[in-house]
Protein backbone atom coordinates (compact mmCIF):
# COMPACT_ATOMS: atom_id res chain seq x y z
CA UNK A 1 0.00 0.00 0.00
CA UNK A 2 3.04 2.52 0.73
CA UNK A 3 4.05 2.05 -3.40
CA UNK A 4 0.61 3.44 -4.27
CA UNK A 5 0.80 6.49 -1.74
CA UNK A 6 4.21 7.52 -2.78
CA UNK A 7 3.33 7.08 -6.54
CA UNK A 8 0.91 9.18 -5.63
CA UNK A 9 2.52 11.93 -3.85
CA UNK A 10 5.06 11.95 -6.95
CA UNK A 11 2.84 13.72 -9.14
CA UNK A 12 2.29 16.58 -7.22
CA UNK A 13 6.03 17.40 -7.04
CA UNK A 14 7.30 15.68 -10.54
CA UNK A 15 4.09 17.61 -12.55
CA UNK A 16 4.92 21.26 -11.89
CA UNK A 17 8.51 20.52 -12.35
CA UNK A 18 8.07 18.76 -15.93
CA UNK A 19 5.61 21.54 -16.58
CA UNK A 20 7.99 24.17 -15.73
CA UNK A 21 10.90 22.60 -17.99
CA UNK A 22 8.82 22.06 -20.72
CA UNK A 23 7.37 26.09 -20.31
CA UNK A 24 11.24 27.02 -21.44
CA UNK A 25 10.62 25.96 -24.70
CA UNK A 26 8.19 28.18 -27.31
CA UNK A 27 4.52 27.56 -26.33
CA UNK A 28 1.86 28.94 -26.93
CA UNK A 29 -0.01 31.06 -24.69
CA UNK A 30 -2.67 28.58 -23.61
CA UNK A 31 0.36 26.18 -22.44
CA UNK A 32 1.46 28.25 -20.07
CA UNK A 33 -2.42 28.75 -18.66
CA UNK A 34 -2.38 25.24 -18.27
CA UNK A 35 1.07 25.04 -16.48
CA UNK A 36 0.07 27.61 -13.94
CA UNK A 37 -2.70 25.36 -13.08
CA UNK A 38 -0.58 22.69 -12.70
CA UNK A 39 1.82 24.31 -10.44
CA UNK A 40 -0.60 26.23 -8.38
CA UNK A 41 -2.42 23.27 -8.01
CA UNK A 42 0.43 21.32 -6.80
CA UNK A 43 1.28 23.94 -4.46
CA UNK A 44 -2.03 24.19 -3.18
CA UNK A 45 -1.76 20.13 -2.54
CA UNK A 46 1.86 21.20 -0.28
CA UNK A 47 0.39 24.19 1.44
CA UNK A 48 -2.53 22.15 2.83
CA UNK A 49 -0.12 19.55 3.66
CA UNK A 50 1.84 21.76 5.46
CA UNK A 51 -0.82 23.63 7.15
CA UNK A 52 -2.08 19.79 8.64
CA UNK A 53 1.73 19.41 9.84
CA UNK A 54 1.68 23.08 11.59
CA UNK A 55 4.89 23.58 9.22
CA UNK A 56 4.12 27.19 8.75
CA UNK A 57 7.57 28.16 6.43
CA UNK A 58 6.61 25.74 4.27
CA UNK A 59 3.00 27.06 3.93
CA UNK A 60 4.26 30.24 3.22
CA UNK A 61 5.70 29.90 0.43
CA UNK A 62 3.79 27.21 -1.12
CA UNK A 63 1.29 29.83 -0.41
CA UNK A 64 2.84 32.22 -2.26
CA UNK A 65 3.47 30.36 -5.48
CA UNK A 66 -0.03 29.56 -5.33
CA UNK A 67 -0.68 33.26 -5.83
CA UNK A 68 2.17 33.87 -8.12
CA UNK A 69 1.11 30.97 -10.37
CA UNK A 70 -2.67 31.07 -10.07
CA UNK A 71 -4.41 30.67 -13.04
CA UNK A 72 -7.60 33.19 -12.55
CA UNK A 73 -6.43 36.26 -11.70
CA UNK A 74 -2.15 35.64 -13.55
CA UNK A 75 0.33 37.94 -12.20
CA UNK A 76 2.25 39.35 -15.43
CA UNK A 77 5.81 39.62 -14.67
CA UNK A 78 6.37 41.33 -18.24
CA UNK A 79 8.65 38.89 -20.03
CA UNK A 80 9.33 34.97 -20.58
CA UNK A 81 13.13 35.91 -19.57
CA UNK A 82 12.14 36.87 -15.93
CA UNK A 83 9.74 34.08 -15.67
CA UNK A 84 12.53 31.58 -16.10
CA UNK A 85 14.27 33.46 -13.53
CA UNK A 86 10.87 32.52 -11.00
CA UNK A 87 10.78 29.36 -12.66
CA UNK A 88 14.14 27.75 -12.11
CA UNK A 89 13.58 28.51 -8.32
CA UNK A 90 10.37 26.81 -8.27
CA UNK A 91 11.56 23.39 -9.97
CA UNK A 92 14.66 23.29 -6.98
CA UNK A 93 11.86 24.14 -4.62
CA UNK A 94 9.37 21.43 -5.85
CA UNK A 95 12.27 18.87 -5.64
CA UNK A 96 13.70 19.66 -2.72
CA UNK A 97 10.54 19.58 -0.46
CA UNK A 98 9.18 16.63 -2.86
CA UNK A 99 8.89 14.27 0.39
CA UNK A 100 6.90 16.79 2.56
Amino acid sequence: MKNVTTNQNNIFWLAPIIALIIGIFPMPYGYYMISRLIVSGCALYYAVSCYKNNNKTHLWIFGFIVVLYNPLIPISLGSKELWMVVNIPTIIYFYINKNL
